[in-house]
């Protein structure tokens, strides 16, 4: 009697199962980092700029938002202070990203731009 070789059908459907599982968490995880990167070279951009007041800078990060993309975090709730020689800009928040049913991703944040104010 031959033995037989391969995957049954079963075998198959849960491979292809955890495949798209994989695929869902991809689809939903890399924009999440992509938006955090975009925030990233904003701060950093704008943490260079000299005499500009700390508004402006909020105005500033709206404007780069809303071309970017970015919608986890607002200019007003950026942690900024503007100096003449530079500005020191934080971005603490989090995303909440729906799998499916009640199960959820959460993502927490946290990046700086600049030289800390002496405290």
């Amino acid at each position: 009697m031959r033995q037989q070789k391969g995957l049954s059908v079963i075998a198959v459907l849960l491979v292809l199962a955890l495949v798209g599982f994989a695929l869902l968490l991809v689809f939903k995880v890399v924009p999440v980092y992509s938006e955090y990167g975009d925030v990233k070279s904003s701060l950093s951009a704008m943490s260079t700029e000299t005499n500009v007041g700390e508004h402006t800078l909020r105005q500033e990060f709206d404007a780069k938002a809303s071309v970017a993309g970015i919608v986890s975090i607002k200019g007003d709730n950026l942690i900024v202070v503007a100096g003449g020689n530079g500005n020191y800009l934080r971005a603490q928040y989090h995303r909440e990203v729906p799998l499916f049913g009640n199960v959820s991703l959460l993502f927490n944040f946290d990046t700086q731009a600049g030289q800390p104010p002496a405290q």
